[in-house]
């Protein structure tokens, strides 16, 4: 007769779920939004309980499995723009997951205590760290090498901007191919999409930085000088694309801006009138670990 603790399978099963929204938000370069992940966590925690509770044997059935995993999607990425490619991503990170714990248990001669497809008592710690580690690793390397052959340049970045009191999260492509500079620092240049920075600017900048606004860019300078008085953080830079007819975009000294965890101070952000590219809300310059 096997003896399950409900509180080890809820701890056990809480962790494990939270490594692997995390990982899957990680690879994905979603906002890594770690209340929403804990309660992702506590939902996963919650259905591996159920699955032991009598009368609910039904819940180990793998429709019901895949209606908790889309659930736990949903708590953890709901409102995301890219969705459906985090939950096949959260799909897969599980899978990975669990072969390493499977692998490395049975490399140590230990087995898995596993019923159902759910962990019911203590696993080692040190098993479950190691594996999250392994899986995680590996489906970096399978998705860098995989953006790197379809010609993308780079790979998505989490990025935290922020200007006065306010803050607004993107998500940046590492490109490569951006080659924007500041000309006083010579430091690379965070090309965002005006629409995605809305919520970064107060009423009076808002009503100006519109995104029909910025494709004349020296008329806004125009403005901004007389009637603004955070005017003097703002400049015009050469900038040559499709769909900005004067060659200029309009930029602005962010107070600080956290690029994939590594913070940048006074960094300066091009606003871009039109969408920068499918899937995400800025390009960057350089390629971060």
């Amino acid at each position: 007769m096997t003896v399950v603790y409900v509180d080890s399978v809820f701890v056990l099963n809480m962790l494990a779920d939270y490594l692997l929204v995390y990982a899957a938000a990680q690879l994905a370069g979603a906002r890594l939004r770690r209340l929403r992940f804990l309660l992702a966590a506590l939902v996963g925690g919650a259905y591996a309980v159920a699955v032991f509770l009598p009368g609910l044997g039904w819940m180990s059935a793998p429709p019901v499995k895949l209606a908790a995993g889309v659930l736990m999607a949903l708590v953890a990425f709901g409102g995301e723009t890219r969705f459906l490619r985090l939950t096949l991503l959260l799909g897969l990170v599980s899978c990975g997951f669990a072969g390493c714990v499977l692998a490395l248990g049975l490399a140590a001669g230990r087995g898995v205590p596993m019923q159902n497809g759910v962990f019911y008592t203590n696993v080692d710690m040190k098993v479950l760290l190691i594996s999250a580690a392994a899986a995680y690793l590996v489906l970096t390397v399978v998705f860098r090498a995989s953006a790197h052959r379809s010609g993308a340049g780079g790979f998505m970045i989490p990025v935290t901007v922020g200007f006065a009191s306010r803050r607004t999260a993107l998500t940046a492509l590492c490109d490569t191919g951006n080659t924007l500079r500041d000309p006083v620092t010579g430091r690379s240049v965070l090309v965002a999409s005006a629409e995605k920075l809305q919520p970064l600017w107060p009423p009076e900048l808002g009503s100006l930085l519109t995104p029909s606004a910025l494709r004349t860019p020296t008329e806004v300078m125009e403005r901004l000088a007389s009637s603004s008085r955070d005017a003097a953080r703002f400049r015009l830079l050469p900038y040559s694309a499709v769909g900005v007819e004067s060659g200029l975009l309009l930029a602005v000294r962010a107070d600080w801006a956290s690029v994939n965890g590594k913070r940048r101070e006074r960094l300066l952000l091009a606003l871009s009138p039109t969408p920068v590219g499918d899937g995400c809300d800025a390009l960057w310059g350089e390629l971060e670990g």
